[in-house]
């Protein structure tokens, strides 16, 4: 996909050239001097929708100097080595605390002029008197303030019982121009419109690294979105849609606070989001909080027990955009954070010891949430433009590679640590790069990992291995290195072993001393980051405490760390199929649901039990469950086409029992995931469950490129809690800058269990606000 850094000069121009031309066909569409149909009759796009592949706009046309693609050109680095900065924790965000009003709201604290959250958004009352404006947009003076749907279909769920003890504010906004360049300080500034991130509150500066918020269990979060975006479509820098849903990796929240329900609102507006920090059947197992291991750590050194099956605990999640066909150009400008739920076996301090805490490294200086020794690692990677302005090629429909790595937004950058025990969060935030990262001493040898949890979820035993396991994009990876062995100066690098070609798959799987060596035709492959041996480090849980290689490491890695969940017989079983078999029908004759972009193609299927194949309609459910609690057995299996495929299910977790027909490996089998890495021509089968909340949810390709093109389908939950609208299927919400209104979803005969009768007039009763 990148050309080498010692291609002639010709061929660069070649290869610039041809990414200025597509970058001038997207300036013309997003400022509607040309339309989607001129560009077909000009052969600009084939009779099929997609970029032509000729020389002068096409990466993969032949060159005119070569018998090969023309290729993209590489990023500048302007001098910048690797290991040259520091690798930049994440921004932890503080949680304000939260009070009930005597009209039931959640109110802020005074001194920030906040209106209190409610269980029903203030559209309502837009809707009600769209005149008062108490309740418009105030940027653009039309439509609501508050971007979530009015009534009682998008009211959050369980209100009193979740009521939110902790608040957050952020906003999303343009980059600060005064924040450093984007991934090394030396790099260019960013136009501001290059990268979209947030701020803590709503006067904060936005910019890099990403969040971090620290959750528990028992402690109930609301979140308040402000969109400060600009309010012009075209104001983007070449990619980008101003609108948003925030997405909460894969938390066990109601529709209405999922951040993929349909649900994205405009600049001027906000969203409330009701993080619940529930805990897995609640409503089936411990549902009087009699087990300790259930739990949530307390202010001090205690426990709250809460409801639910502690074998469901989760640790590492992470939110990002989910702003339908656009979340991977949203993602990649830098619209994500991390989340990590504490709980009282993983408790966040390696010195408790009170019988529940399984005491993993993290530190000790606060009583819960420690990350001194506990770090987050986000890689990613990225491209940009010969200016150092980042860059998105949206016409490869295959996927998006950069040529940059980068580790919490930073290139290559170095982590200093202390000779003892610790652990690393790693999430593949990459949009269409596989990883496999491992470890390496001088010497070049691996380094031992220890592996302790996947997708957030702790694995029954931990697990020894020399290099982590395929990382397909949105997994995430624990594990455990002791570096007590090492000597003060000593350096170890973590190192990407695959490489790829382009965004269908990895295209090959390198020895760890291949991959040293890195090769030129994938800059990614190689050392990604540079860990450090020093005798002393600051804390970053209480600043100004340093931390010494003197100090006692009693941190410690249980050789159990949670209990197996058992296999049972299930209601009913299901096959849902990804790949490109069917026509690609998200365009209908009034556009798309929502709306999308006019230089999109749909290439990208999903099909439910060998029924026919479909690409995404927000009006359109392709999964219906009937009934919370219900055991279902699922396989998700690859189409074929040399693609590779990690899907993602939204609000639960599967319990993983065949890979390919057979007995997967130890970090797999058995395991508790919520995204699944198919293989080519490959496939996974699990156990699901699901219950407590309803509502729309989606399932989809974490290719973020292939879920935008359209490979994402609609998934209907169905609470049966007497007197829920989500005990019938919800209608589909639909976006506007004037505010929501809602339509009738259409209920696709595979989606409807046998025996499930279709109850629209329940759906039509639900339809509650009017069209603008």
């Amino acid at each position: 996909m990148y050309i080498f850094t010692n291609a002639s000069r010709i061929r660069q121009r070649e290869a610039q050239l041809a990414r200025d031309n597509r970058a001038e066909i997207i300036r013309a569409l997003n400022q509607g001097q040309v339309t989607r149909r001129e560009l077909l009759r000009w052969g600009i796009f084939t009779a099929g929708g997609y970029l032509a592949c000729k020389n002068g706009l096409s990466p993969f046309a032949k060159s005119a100097y070569a018998a090969v693609p023309t290729g993209t050109p590489r990023t500048p680095l302007f001098g910048i080595q690797k290991f040259t900065q520091p690798m930049h924790r994440l921004n932890h965000l503080k949680p304000l605390p939260m009070t009930r009003t005597a009209e039931g709201h959640a109110a802020f604290p005074a001194s920030l002029g906040e209106r209190p959250a409610k269980r029903l958004s203030y559209h309502t009352e837009f809707s009600a008197d769209p005149t008062n404006r108490d309740f418009i947009n105030p940027l653009t003076y039309r439509g609501p303030i508050e971007g979530r749907p009015p009534g009682e279909v998008f009211a959050h769920q369980r209100w009193d019982e979740f009521f939110p003890k902790a608040g957050y504010i952020m906003r999303l906004g343009q980059v600060a121009q005064g924040s450093g360049g984007y991934f090394h300080d030396n790099f260019p500034l960013q136009h501001p419109d290059s990268c979209w991130t947030y701020a803590s509150g709503r006067g904060g500066e936005c910019g890099l690294p990403p969040f971090l918020i620290k959750g528990r269990y028992g402690e109930p979060i609301v979140t308040r979105i402000y969109n400060d975006l600009p309010t012009d479509r075209a104001k983007n820098n070449g990619f980008g849609r101003n609108e948003t849903q925030l997405h909460f990796h894969n938390a066990h929240n109601g529709a209405e606070s999922d951040g993929a329900a349909n649900v994205h609102h405009f600049p001027g507006t906000f969203y409330d989001y009701r993080w619940s920090t529930a805990l897995a059947r609640r409503d089936k197992i411990n549902t009087q909080a009699g087990d300790r291991r259930a739990s949530g750590p307390d202010d001090n050194t205690g426990l709250f027990n809460v409801a639910g099956d502690f074998r469901e605990l989760q640790g590492s999640m992470w939110a990002h955009d989910h702003r339908f066909f656009f979340t991977a150009e949203n993602v990649y400008k830098g619209n994500l954070g991390a989340i990590n739920y504490y709980s009282g076996p993983d408790r966040g301090n390696e010195e408790l010891s009170d019988g529940v805490n399984l005491r993993l490294p993290s530190g000790k200086l606060l009583g819960w949430g420690n990350t001194d020794f506990d770090v987050n690692l986000i890689f990613s990677d990225c491209a940009c433009d010969a200016g150092g302005q980042l860059y998105f090629d949206i016409f490869d429909t295959d996927g998006m590679l950069g040529d940059v790595p980068l580790v919490n937004f930073g290139f290559a950058p170095f982590f200093e640590v202390l000779p003892r025990k610790y652990r690393f969060r790693a999430l593949n935030a990459c949009m269409s790069r596989f990883l496999k990262l491992g470890l390496a001493d001088a010497k070049g040898n691996p380094v031992p990992i220890t592996f302790i949890a996947n997708d957030g979820n702790l694995v029954v035993s931990p697990i020894r291995m020399p290099a982590l396991p395929v990382q397909g994009m949105g997994e995430r990876y624990d594990f455990i290195v002791d570096f007590s062995g090492f000597k003060i100066g000593d350096r170890i690098k973590v190192v990407n072993h695959v490489r790829h070609e382009d965004g269908r798959r990895l295209k090959e799987e390198f020895s760890l001393s291949k991959a040293l060596k890195g090769t030129p035709d994938d800059p990614v492959v190689g050392p990604m980051l540079e860990l450090r041996i020093v005798g002393a480090v600051e804390s970053v849980d209480v600043p100004g405490v340093i931390l010494r290689s003197t100090d006692p490491d009693k941190s410690q890695v249980p050789a159990t760390l949670t209990e197996q969940i058992p296999i049972v017989t299930p209601v009913r079983t299901r096959m849902v199929e990804f790949g490109k078999s069917g026509s690609g029908d998200s365009r209908g004759p009034n556009g798309c649901t929502p709306d999308c972009g006019e230089y999109v193609s749909f290439p990208w299927t999903i099909r439910i039990n060998g029924e026919s194949s479909h690409s995404m309609n927000a009006n359109r459910i392709s999964l219906l469950i009937p009934k919370a609690g219900e055991v279902e057995h699922w396989t998700y299996k690859n189409g074929g086409g040399g693609w590779d495929h990690p899907i993602h299910l939204h609000f639960e977790e599967g319990i993983t029992m065949l890979r390919n027909g057979q007995t997967p490996g130890p970090t797999e089998n058995l395991q508790r995931k919520d995204v699944w890495r198919l293989g080519e021509s490959g496939s996974v089968t699990f156990q699901i469950q699901f219950g407590e909340f309803g509502g729309s949810y989606v399932n989809h390709c974490h290719n973020t490129v292939h879920e935008d093109f359209a490979m994402l389908a609609r998934v209907q939950l169905l609470t049966g809690i007497a007197g829920s609208p989500q005990s019938a299927v919800t209608p589909t919400p639909n976006p506007t800058p004037d505010g929501v209104y809602f339509t009738t979803p259409e209920i696709l005969p595979e989606g409807a269990p046998k025996g499930w009768k279709n109850t629209q007039t329940q759906v039509q009763a639900q339809l509650e606000a009017p069209k603008p």
